[in-house]
């Protein structure tokens, strides 16, 4: 029976009409934001936002982010993430205000999280407030430089098979990046979950096909990472999990099986592993250099083990991914620029010659090209494209006439900063003595260098990604010379995996090798 025009077409026509016009009040309501605030913005597609290109993999998002960035010379820029505002902050002191000076205002990264639905998602990065304070100010002591060096003969011990590799495929061109992936899943394996692996010579082992089962780089696996960083508000709605039912269920496995055997053993081993369960079972690590698990029967707050398998996962997720692209990039840079491979040459073959033949953790800090080299790859292949700030209280922006409402999103471009010949002359140039001065974060000058993040809630595990780096680069460079497959040597500019979160050349990394005279 018709309900209107007495037609069961006519009804649903009608029907569709008003659908039509309600979505399109809807958009305009929604994409209006920005513009009843004044606030210049990129013109948004619905559903996508400003993100079409990246969604549809027309773009990565390194370049997606980089167009906007280029795209005004304002210090603000207004943009949408799906169906959500969010403000781009290019401005170098206004990113001082936020990440340092005030702080207070800008302390969650406003990231997807769920700690009852999803446990593994509710890590140091992603959690807010009190919380987090709570639990950074218990991690902290771990990554000490005292807590690193005692660490450091077992991450050694992790690339020890780099030479045994190379020298067994020396005829051959070498994908690099799955190589110092192997590399990085075996430190992250000993390290942060007390379990030797050797994926160099075992790309079967269950940590690389874990690893590569979270990173691969496949739609599916762009679109979570979109929905943890991006888009937070989408993994909510549609019930996203952070990570996959069987990887899940390794982390739990391996984390458990690890925890019983120490504490029934009373193992003592000199791993973040091992602190955690210092954390698990006194809610504090010792400052002293104490490794013991036993129980203090203190008062203090435990972490608990579903906390403790988040962080696990986070240090899995943050070593194995930002390492390996670094190190990749940083090889690949090197073969490209023979005189600066020599420098390193010649800064490695130095050092350890000053400590009889031996890679010490104190001949690793006197290598201070080496971590130019470093910093100068970081500035080029970002491994976080962009980071995020949200506003937790109303905050008014100087020098631009808005007032940020609690609960606002920020993304800082800090690909497309690195980028920007304003700070850095000649940015696609590989030039590793601009890092000669290593104050270029002073509270006068702002910020324009973070790819560890900046400020309070910078990256707490930035020490050990810079010492997992040096060790790689110097185990390579100490025995062998690098130069660029044929390729890749046409590959001018490099083109870029589109399906990947992170740098990534796309066909791959090939490099080849040979033994130094």
């Amino acid at each position: 029976m018709a309900l209107i025009f007495g037609s069961f077409f006519y009804d649903f026509v009608a029907f569709l009409v008003f659908c039509a016009v309600g979505l399109n009040l809807y958009i305009r309501h929604i994409y209006s934001y920005w513009e009843k605030r004044n606030v210049k913005y990129v013109k948004p597609t619905f559903p996508f936002g400003n993100l079409k290109d990246a969604v549809l993999m027309k773009k990565t998002f390194r370049e997606l982010f980089n167009d906007i960035y280029n795209s005004t010379d304002d210090k603000v820029l207004g943009i949408y993430t799906a169906d959500k505002p969010v403000l781009l902050v290019r401005d170098p002191e206004l990113l001082r205000l936020i990440f340092i000076k005030d702080f207070e205002s800008f302390h969650d990264h406003g990231v997807y999280s769920d700690e009852t639905r999803d446990p593994l998602s509710a890590h140091l990065f992603s959690i807010n407030g009190e919380k987090w304070r709570n639990l950074r100010a218990k991690l902290s002591p771990t990554f000490t430089s005292g807590r690193l060096k005692g660490m450091f003969s077992t991450l050694l011990d992790c690339g020890k098979n780099l030479e045994v590799f190379v020298t067994k495929h020396m005829e051959q061109e070498i994908e690099i990046r799955d190589l110092m992936s192997c590399y990085s899943i075996n430190v992250i394996a000993s390290v942060a979950f007390g379990v030797e692996t050797d994926t160099i010579m075992n790309p079967k082992a269950i940590f690389k096909l874990m690893g590569k089962k979270f990173f691969e780089p496949t739609l599916k696996t762009a679109l979570r990472y979109a929905c943890f960083l991006i888009l937070p508000h989408i993994g909510r709605m549609f019930k996203v999990r952070s990570v996959a039912h069987e990887y899940e269920n390794f982390i739990y496995k391996v984390v458990r099986e690890t925890m019983n055997f120490r504490e029934k053993n009373n193992v003592q081993r000199k791993d973040f592993m091992q602190l955690l369960l210092q954390l698990k079972n006194t809610g504090m690590v010792d400052n002293e250099d104490n490794w013991n698990i036993q129980s203090t029967g203190n008062n203090i707050t435990n972490l608990t083990f579903n906390e403790i398998a988040a962080q696990a996962h986070l240090f899995f997720l943050a070593g194995f991914e930002t390492a390996s692209t670094t190190i990749t990039f940083c090889i690949y840079e090197l073969a490209n620029h023979p005189a600066v491979q020599a420098k390193v040459q010649a800064e490695i073959d130095e050092v350890i010659k000053k400590y009889n033949g031996e890679i010490t953790y104190e001949g690793l800090m006197e290598m201070k090209y080496l971590e130019r080299c470093i910093y100068e790859t970081l500035r080029m292949y970002t491994p976080v494209t962009i980071l995020n700030r949200e506003c937790t209280n109303e905050y008014e922006l100087p020098g631009t006439g808005i007032t940020l409402e609690k609960g606002s999103r920020i993304i800082i471009p800090a690909q497309a900063i690195h980028s920007d010949p304003k700070y850095f002359p000649n940015p696609d140039e590989f030039n590793p003595d601009r890092f000669l001065n290593e104050n270029l974060n002073g509270e006068q000058r702002g910020v324009t260098y973070m790819p560890f993040g900046e400020g309070p809630r910078n990256c707490i595990g930035l020490r050990l990604g810079k010492i997992e780096t040096k060790i790689a680069v110097i185990l390579i460079l100490s025995k062998f010379n690098i130069r660029v497959g044929k390729n890749l040597q046409k590959m001018k500019p490099l083109k870029h995996e589109k399906r990947s979160f992170t740098p990534q050349i796309e066909g791959g990394t090939f490099l080849k090798f040979s033994y130094r005279n």
